[in-house]
């Protein structure tokens, strides 16, 4: 049996509800989900079901480092090192293996999931998706570890199960990699800092409170720019208190002028999509001056110039969520400064309207660090390239370059 296609994705509902649809559905067709068959009488009960199991219980409890065997959560890597970012990469797709042998064929010493194991993150959904477990009909697809360790964030989707295949079946398998062994020895919690004596690598975690319905994302409704952008009839995606703590009582952003990399679910602005706004409002308070920050949720590959919303921190925001779901297309219609974004059309056996999926990859070098940006192919799409003054924090960059030439990969002179 071949894995999932990317077809099993389309239209996907962006609520709980739509997702928890789309799972009680899925399991009833061979080759492709058939979602509304999970209302016909036959099937009613398991769909229910199913939305039982999640819809009515309390979220996992948010978990910190709070005692002293539980770490910092702060964990030193090499000047010299090599990492990997995917986000919305568990769908189990074809796509979303060709993504992971991409990764593994960089051989990262590190690799990072921005979250969203589809469609609820469940633990089934988590082993088939993630850990490369089989549970169905389907070949699974399994994570591609870093040589040293790997770490995961939660997005939206795995909080639609309430967090429990997340923070039980994920994180117990991330962290540094036990020697003979392809997992690590356990992430503790949803937030983490990677840091030398050049860059913090700071993973933070909106996922947590993203489970409000977000009418941004309905139809007929999301064209509208004002919804798009506000604060107000969306999820808030404010980060938990405990992590803020930990963000400036252990991490201390501003103690020295270390580059700051920030990596999260949602991103806090956008050409194209929703803007969730308050993370970027709460790091006012304890960060001072730009970062690079590194987002998914939205299934594109974009990369912004420097940008700040209202009382927000100032942030050269890269969209990357585009690793396992179908990537959506179109023109920016909002006023974030895009720089440059990928609308070709990937050609796919289910004949759907989409995009490349992709990743990126970081090679640190001391004060110098470079990303560039791939597709499932593993073409070299755009390069950039930063260098941070450690005495003023002062980032250089972002010295972007169009590499593929293509008339559909749109790049700012």
């Amino acid at each position: 049996m071949s894995r999932k296609n990317l077809g099993n994705f389309a239209g996907m509902a962006h609520s709980g509800l739509g997702a928890h649809f789309r799972a009680g559905g899925s399991a009833y067709s061979a080759e492709t989900y058939g979602p509304l068959k999970a209302l016909l009488p036959d099937h009613l009960a398991a769909w229910i079901s199913h939305v039982a199991r999640f819809w009515f219980h309390k979220k996992h409890k948010f978990r910190e480092y709070s005692a002293p065997d539980e770490g910092t959560g702060v964990v030193p890597i090499a000047d010299h090192a090599t990492l990997s970012i995917a986000g919305d990469w568990g769908t189990g797709t074809d796509e979303a293996e060709k993504v992971a042998q991409r990764i593994l064929e960089f051989a990262p010493d590190y690799t990072i999931h921005l979250g969203d194991v589809y469609f609820v993150g469940d633990k089934r959904e988590v082993k088939e998706n993630f850990l490369g477990e089989k549970t169905s009909p389907y070949e699974p697809v399994k994570w591609p570890m870093g040589r040293i360790g790997s770490f995961a964030l939660s997005g939206n989707h795995e909080m639609y199960a309430r967090g429990y295949g997340y923070f039980e079946s994920i994180l117990p398998k991330m962290g540094l990699r036990e020697p003979g062994s392809y997992w690590g020895s356990g992430q503790r919690a949803s937030f983490f800092c990677l840091e030398n004596k050049f860059w913090r690598i700071i993973g933070l975690d909106t996922g947590y409170n993203s489970t409000a319905f977000d009418w941004g994302r309905v139809d007929l409704l999301d064209r509208s720019k004002w919804l798009r952008k506000s604060v107000h009839f969306k999820p808030k995606c404010n980060f938990p208190d405990p992590m803020m703590g930990w963000l400036a009582d252990v991490v201390q952003p501003e103690v020295d002028g270390r580059g700051l990399i920030l990596l999260t679910h949602h991103g806090c602005y956008s050409a194209f999509s929703e803007w969730y706004q308050i993370p970027a409002r709460q790091l006012a308070a304890v960060i001072r001056r730009p970062v690079i920050w590194f987002w998914g949720h939205e299934h594109r590959l974009t990369i912004y110039d420097r940008y700040s919303v209202r009382n927000g921190i100032s942030a050269y925001g890269r969209c990357i969520g585009h690793a396992g779901m179908p990537v959506d297309r179109g023109k920016p219609d909002l006023d974030a400064p895009w720089l440059a974004y990928d609308n070709r059309r990937y050609r796919n056996d289910e004949n759907i309207d989409v995009g490349f999926n992709g990743h990126a990859n970081l090679r640190f070098d001391g004060p110098e660090m470079r990303a560039e940006y791939l597709d499932l192919n593993g073409a070299t799409l755009f390069t950039e390239s930063w260098h941070v003054d450690l005495p003023s924090g002062k980032l250089h960059g972002p010295n972007l370059t169009k590499v593929l030439d293509d008339p559909a990969l749109h790049f700012k002179v």
